[in-house]
């Protein structure tokens, strides 16, 4: 199954961008909303009032009875672009008594409440409209006292159309502007993101065995540490390949001359007639196929015991596992007649990979059974000295010269004049392990001058 296409670097960017500027537009318009029409309600409230004020101000008394000369400027709507229905109503009281109509439109709803010497603004339906409505309450000081209540009513249609024109006008620029800004980061994204594209366009038209590192000229300082990362990667890879590059060459030439010669006894073994002849070159083939048996198990140790093969490490208790590693190599040393003996009390934490410590310990082993002494002793140890947790192999054979000790970790490297069967891979397979685990490898002299002591030092693990 192939995963569906990703949206790209740049409109991802853009994306986090312009939504958060979509969600400010959004509150801006309903802040422009109510900022716009509170504007027009003020504007047009302030017309209402001017023409109440406009009639009230030509109310005459004749008596005690209001006249009242309406001029036409005070009917006029003010600056609409649409035409509003208007209506007004004069009428007044004297002292406490009723209503009295006097003009206009009589069926004008009243005010809730009694106006005061202040403009009143109440909202209404009239005549199928809703309406805005302005009293404005006038007293004569009379005896008894005349009170005049003029009203002007205007239906609001005009004030929502002229807050729509005005939010959307400005709701319209400010998406020129969102729009021009969307522009503008997408040419400005685009832009920054050519280092990037040029990365990937080298790595991508780089060969296969092209694992030399990216260039980290003129890359923005957020994709430096991608750059550095994968020069890093590349690195280890270059490290990782050449070990494998080094391993089957070595590989190759190491089993091409124990298979040749087991292929040249073989060919002898056919070509004899004599059948005691026959077996000797058959057992010759058998030790030969089993000294080149030991040769690839060996080969296969060396390249699991790469670190970078070989997984995580955990918290290992040093002692357990090399008490259980020894009781597994019992019968080997049993059947070569030497003595296999542990020392080691407690627990001792390390780091590490616990199956590359059993390959490590082996080898020592089967090292100390094969070079020591027959019958001998070969003694692991687990301790912990200067802070530190140590495992030793201790054999009672003929030891290593000091001068040797730096080469016998080498490869394939085996001191002059040895006969005994080996590839010369043990110690250099411990070695590999050892530095894998950042611990120490030393050779030394055994107790009393005798035989080899081979340590690996850890670092205690807390």
């Amino acid at each position: 199954m192939t995963a569906g296409p990703r949206r790209t670097l740049r409109a991802q960017l853009l994306v986090y961008l312009l939504v958060p500027l979509g969600l400010l537009w959004a509150v801006d318009a309903l802040h422009t909303f109510l900022t716009v029409r509170a504007a027009i309600n003020a504007a047009y409230d302030r017309a209402l009032y001017a023409s109440a004020l406009a009639i009230s101000e030509r109310v005459t008394l004749s008596g005690t009875t209001p006249v009242v000369d309406i001029p036409p400027v005070a009917l006029e709507v003010l600056d609409t672009a649409t035409h509003e229905r208007l209506f007004y109503r004069v009428g007044y009281r004297v002292g406490e008594g009723e209503d009295v109509f006097v003009t206009g439109y009589p069926d004008l709803p009243q005010p809730t409440a009694r106006p005061s010497d202040a403009p009143v603004f109440y909202d209404q339906r009239y005549r199928g409209d809703e309406v805005r409505v302005s009293a404005l309450r006038t007293d004569f000081p009379t005896e008894p006292r005349v009170t005049v209540l003029v009203q002007v009513a205007e239906t609001v249609g005009g004030r929502g159309g002229r807050t729509q024109a005005l939010v959307a006008r400005e709701l319209v620029s400010q998406l020129l502007l969102i729009a021009l800004a969307a522009g503008t980061v997408w040419l400005g994204i685009a832009r920054g993101l050519r280092p990037l594209t040029r990365v990937s366009r080298d790595v991508a038209h780089r060969s296969a065995v092209d694992l030399t590192a990216i260039a980290p000229q003129d890359v923005p300082q957020e994709v430096a540490p991608l750059v550095f990362a994968v020069n890093d990667l590349m690195a280890r890879l270059r490290t990782t390949i050449a070990a494998q590059r080094r391993f089957i060459a070595d590989a190759s030439h190491q089993l091409r001359t124990p298979l040749a010669v087991v292929q040249a006894k073989a060919e002898l073994a056919l070509r004899e007639e004599d059948p005691a002849a026959v077996m000797r070159a058959l057992a010759d083939v058998h030790e030969h196929s089993k000294a080149t048996t030991h040769l690839a198990t060996q080969l296969l140790s060396l390249a699991r015991a790469d670190p970078e093969q070989a997984g995580e490490t955990r918290v290992l208790d040093l002692v357990a596992l090399a008490r259980q590693a020894c009781a597994s190599l019992v019968p080997y040393a049993y059947a070569r007649d030497v003595d296999l003996g542990f020392e080691g009390e407690g627990e001792l934490r390390v780091m590490g990979r616990e199956h590359l410590l059993r390959e490590a310990l082996s080898n020592l082993v089967q090292n100390a059974v094969h070079y020591g002494m027959t019958p001998g002793t070969v003694t692991v140890s687990v301790s912990r000295r200067d802070g530190r947790a140590v495992l030793a192999v201790e054999d009672d054979g003929p030891g290593i010269p000091e001068e040797e000790r730096s080469r016998v970790v080498e490869r394939f490297y085996r001191r002059p004049g040895t006969r005994s069967p080996g590839a010369g891979l043990g110690l250099a397979i411990v070695k590999q392990i050892a530095d894998g685990h950042g611990a120490g490898l030393h050779l030394m002299e055994g107790a009393g001058g005798r035989g080899l002591r081979v340590e690996l030092r850890f670092t205690e693990a807390t």
